[in-house]
């Protein structure tokens, strides 16, 4: 009998420290089987903002992204504020902006580059040049050939200039960028930022385009659609938030810039600066949509 209640707690014994091993290893194995929660980024809309007053700031600066224009079409630097903000310091005779869009930056266009002359041609060339040294408009400027200054500059890259921002209209058009600007000390890093989402929004709203009947993108034509969104990251850089500021009037549009901003997703080393008393990082995008059919361009 005795040897009984001896098997029968030996038995017990065994059995408990089973039970108490199995669930020793379902509590630890338990997270590494676990399907990971999905990361939820939060998206609205605010509702509209109030008409600006004359209390609100006329002198916003735009953050552009550096575009060096030639040395001998840059003026003297001044005391004044430019309008925009950029890499570095820079104040040039006459604002303007290259014709395509694109990344904002300036390259040499060897097509419009003049071609070999004969040799009558180049004296003539080269009597204009010591002339062009001398002669000065009234504010004392050398006239310059501004396809010569941009074959000189060995830093840029062949083919069109083009510009990525929506530029005031007072800025004419031309064969590049040259804009006053002042430096901008987190500047990286929203040049890190346009590198990460620009080709991921313009590829989604150049498939909202192709997807619509033509007639539709037809009427989508000489129009800016323009979305306003603020984005707000942690302080690692992770987008957190999204929110509509103002919407284009497409809704494919809209969801194109918030898309683009949701899949880039890691912002890398932001500025802790920039961190906000409610621990985010608030980024304000304005992204615009000019569409020009072919047959319209073809037209023109």
């Amino acid at each position: 009998m005795k040897r009984i209640h001896a098997y029968i707690f030996v038995t017990m014994a065994i059995s408990l420290l089973l039970h108490l091993g199995l669930i020793t290893g379902v509590i630890v194995l338990a997270p590494l089987f676990e399907t990971p929660k999905a990361e939820t980024i939060e998206i609205s809309l605010a509702p509209p903002p109030p008409p600006s007053g004359p209390s609100k700031p006329k002198n916003n600066q735009q953050i552009v992204r550096q575009a060096l224009a030639p040395d001998k079409l840059k003026a003297p630097d001044d005391e004044t504020m430019a309008r925009f903000l950029s890499e570095q310091r820079q104040r040039v005779r006459k604002e303007m902006q290259a014709a395509d869009s694109g990344m904002t930056e300036n390259r040499t266009n060897t097509s419009t580059l003049p071609k070999p002359a004969s040799e009558k041609t180049k004296q003539q060339a080269q009597q204009k040049t010591e002339v062009d040294k001398t002669e000065t408009d009234k504010d004392g400027y050398r006239a310059v050939d501004v396809a010569k200054e941009l074959a000189a500059m060995n830093a840029l890259n062949q083919g069109q200039s083009t510009v990525g921002e929506l530029l005031p209209t007072d800025v004419s058009i031309g064969s590049f960028t040259a804009l006053n600007t002042d430096r901008y000390l987190f500047y990286s890093f929203y040049a890190r930022i346009e590198e990460l989402v620009r080709y991921r929004w313009e590829s989604r709203v150049q498939t909202a385009i192709n997807g619509m009947d033509p007639s539709m993108a037809m009427s989508l034509s000489r129009r800016n659609w323009n979305t306003q969104v603020e984005f707000l990251l942690d302080k690692k850089g992770f987008l957190q938030k999204a929110i509509i500021m103002k919407e284009s009037g497409i809704k494919n549009f809209d969801a194109a810039a918030v898309n683009a901003f949701r899949e880039a997703r890691i912002f890398p080393n932001p500025p802790q600066e920039m961190i906000e008393d409610d621990g985010y990082i608030h980024l304000r995008y304005t992204f615009t949509v000019n569409y020009m059919p072919p047959t319209l361009v073809n037209s023109r």
